[in-house]
């Protein structure tokens, strides 16, 4: 387990994760934020998130539909 301290409005927050998990977590909070992230820009990152996973769910219900066909 690893441990990431996120700054939210000036306010820090300690959440512990698994390392590989945490490797990739941090690779992407660097490509999307500044050192101190605001509610709006981590809202805004929680929908563009959601919206891939919506993505991805759709492509895999579509892979899975055609796999039953065959």
């Amino acid at each position: 387990m690893q441990k990431i301290t996120l700054t939210i409005e000036g306010r820090e927050y300690d959440i512990t994760i698994e390392e590989k998990f945490a490797w990739y977590l941090q690779k992407e909070l660097q490509k999307d934020f500044s050192a101190n992230i605001s509610v709006k820009e981590l809202l805004q990152a929680y929908l563009r998130k959601c919206y891939e996973c919506y993505q991805n769910q759709k492509k895999l219900d579509r892979l899975l539909e055609r796999l039953q066909i065959q």
